[in-house]
């Protein structure tokens, strides 16, 4: 049994497998989970005993270093300016600073536009050697080279080439092949290239040359750094060219439009973006920058260039590509998912309910093991609801590894919460278990379902801004569906500002579900964490509560396990910042670390929903993106690497 499930969409179940296919009788299904359940806690204390000072509870060192240890690139593009009348300063002064800023920035990849002259080629190719760098020697040795340089220890060069734009003025490009000495399995096809300043048609001819060697010279389709100075604004004919060739789809780690400038002209004021490092979606990216630093030499300032270097550090991709999901698809908006196993079989199924649609019954679709599900739905009729203020929980509130639905709504039976059973394939039972505890008519509730004190169960959690001093007040799974009529009720991550979300989720591994807070203008815009104690309260933690900040209202914060440690992670995403891109931040050394940009599945459509939970039985959340509006009501999978 795997220890310390996360907490996804919306709660935690502890999950046992089929035995040979067939099915297991409750009184079974009940023992097994108690034995199991016992043997997880053991070799979980085994576990804490062989790492005591381990905060996040007995990990080992390989897990507290999941980012690092996929050994990022880092990659910079620099157009380091010819000699021109006028320059404040000679390319031969300038030469000096612009190798400082290559090597203090400890860069794997660099590649360099404008190099004019052969004896400022010959320089940089002289000191680039003597730090460690490789190179490709080959082409105009004038006319602005596109020299690319690499770490001799990181990388072995297995093929490189040259070209000719075809405008004509003459510019040429580089392209070379990597092969990755920290991860021999991984290979990337490197090209750099200068466009013209003619026009954009002649820069569009400067794209479809780009492409074209990519094409001709990338036939293993390696991934793909594209970058250069390519004189074109984005947006504009010539990127749409370069970034949404069929086969290649790249995006710009500088954020597009949304970058900052890296052209200044000598004035100290960024005045437009032409200089890019664009990636393919099989990579992902950690961070990015464009580097502003400048020098003063004899009082006066010395930028190194008349462009900032661009700098991005990537990675392999951490989640796959696409999968659409054809069944269960829905294009309206009144569409609610869940994503829980309900059958106990290891791995999410999915559950649509719409209260237009068939009744209002809930329906599951039993996953197939693989990330896809079963075109035919099990219906639960006994459950349905044909009233848009209904709520659906899916937990497993008996403990007996199947996620269970949990129906509510403020004006129906008096405000309690009901409890539909899983039964077995899909169903629930026909009679509904009513909880008298932790009751309310009010709209503005909001309930979670999560297991905050590690047996196995989830317990109830309720929460009203206007009530109780907004504190959070939990009622502890007993037995059969039902809660303590006790409450624990403690003052920690208490909120009375409405729209104040909560979430619950295991952040530190200890198989306790632990509360996060965030409201976009409490706490400066961070998530608040408070681990769980064990007995339904929560104890503040800094630590957890340090990252991804944000105080914009339309951001979106998921937690889920997405490299299967145990600890539920962290993803960011709001469709009007960072290009759409979702950030995550996984749960290492008693913090969240990141960010690691994804780029699979982004959106700038605020009707987009995300959902992360495990469909594919690996251990690993995935992702699912949905939009009622896009793709015919397609829902697309992308499965964690």
């Amino acid at each position: 049994m795997k220890k310390g499930v996360s907490i996804c969409q919306p709660a935690a179940y502890i999950r046992l497998p089929r035995r040979n296919g067939v099915s297991i009788t409750a009184k079974t299904w009940l023992l097994l989970f108690a034995l199991c359940f016992a043997a997880c806690k053991k070799h979980f204390k085994e576990e804490q005993k062989a790492a005591p000072g381990d905060q996040a509870g007995a990990r080992t060192a390989s897990t507290e270093t999941y980012i690092s240890d996929m050994n990022p690139i880092k990659v910079m593009s620099f157009n380091v300016r010819n000699d021109a009348a006028g320059d404040p300063f000679s390319q031969d002064v300038r030469k000096d600073y612009c190798l400082q800023i290559i090597l203090e920035n400890n860069v794997d990849i660099v590649g360099l536009q404008e190099i004019a002259v052969t004896e400022i080629e010959e320089w940089f190719n002289t000191q680039l050697a003597a730090a460690g760098y490789g190179y490709y020697k080959s082409g105009y040795s004038n006319g602005s080279p596109k020299t690319i340089y690499y770490k001799n220890a990181r990388f072995t060069r297995t093929n490189a080439g040259w070209f000719t734009m075809m405008t004509p003025d003459i510019r040429t490009g580089k392209w070379v092949i990597l092969q990755d000495k920290l991860n021999t399995a991984n290979s990337y096809f490197v090209v750099n290239s200068h466009w013209t300043t003619l026009s954009s048609a002649e820069r569009q001819l400067d794209a479809d040359t780009v492409l074209l060697n990519i094409q001709n010279h990338n036939t293993a389709n390696l991934p793909v750094i594209c970058l250069g100075d390519f004189n074109a604004r984005p947006g504009t004919a010539e990127m749409s060219i370069i970034k949404d060739a069929s086969g290649y789809n790249m995006v710009d780690a500088l954020f597009e439009a949304d970058g900052d400038p890296t052209f200044h002209g000598w004035d100290a004021v960024g005045d437009s973006k032409i200089d890019y490092i664009l990636s393919p979606r099989s990579l992902a990216f950690t961070t990015s920058s464009v580097i502003t630093k400048s020098f003063t030499v004899n009082g006066q300032t010395l930028w190194p260039s008349d462009h900032y270097p661009i700098m991005a550090s990537f990675i392999p991709y951490i989640f796959g590509s696409g999968h659409n999901d054809v069944n269960g698809i829905s294009a309206s908006a009144a569409t609610k998912y869940n994503f829980a196993d309900v059958d106990g079989d290891g791995d999410a199924d999915k559950i649509y309910w719409n209260y237009t649609f068939d009744s209002g019954k809930p329906r599951v679709f039993l996953s197939n093991g693989n990330g896809s599900f079963a075109a035919t739905a099990v219906t639960h009729a006994a459950g349905a609801s044909t009233s848009s203020a209904t709520r659906y929980y899916y937990a497993d509130i008996n403990g007996d590894g199947k996620a269970d639905q949990v129906r509510w709504n403020p004006s129906l039976n008096a405000g309690h919460t009901l409890v539909y059973l899983a039964t077995s394939g899909g169903n629930f039972s026909a009679t509904a278990i009513d909880n008298p505890e932790g009751t309310s008519a009010g709209a503005t509730t909001v309930y979670h379902f999560a297991d905050v004190n590690g047996d196995g169960k989830a317990d109830k959690i309720y929460w009203n801004a206007t009530f109780d001093n907004g504190r959070t007040r939990v009622y502890l799974a007993s037995s059969g569906g039902s809660f303590s009529g006790t409450v624990v009720n403690g003052s920690e991550g208490a909120s009375t500002t409405v729209g104040t979300q909560f979430w619950y989720a295991d952040v530190n591994g200890d198989g306790k579900a632990d509360k996060i807070l965030w409201h976009p203008d409490l706490n400066s815009g961070k998530t608040m964490v408070y681990l769980s104690d064990g007995d339904g309260s929560f104890t503040a933690n800094s630590s957890f509560s340090n990252s991804a900040t944000s105080g914009l209202s339309n951001t979106r914060f998921y937690f889920a396990d997405l490299n299967g440690d145990g600890r539920a992670d962290k993803i960011y995403w709001n469709p009007d910042n960072y290009v759409g891109y979702l950030k995550v931040y996984y749960s290492e050394g008693g913090a969240f670390n990141g960010p690691v940009h994804t780029l699979r599945g982004t959106s700038q459509s605020e009707n987009t929903f995300f959902y992360f939970s495990d469909i594919s039985g690996d251990g690993k959340a995935d992702q699912i993106r949905w939009n009622y509006g896009e793709n015919s009501g397609q829902l697309r999978n992308y499965f964690h690497r």
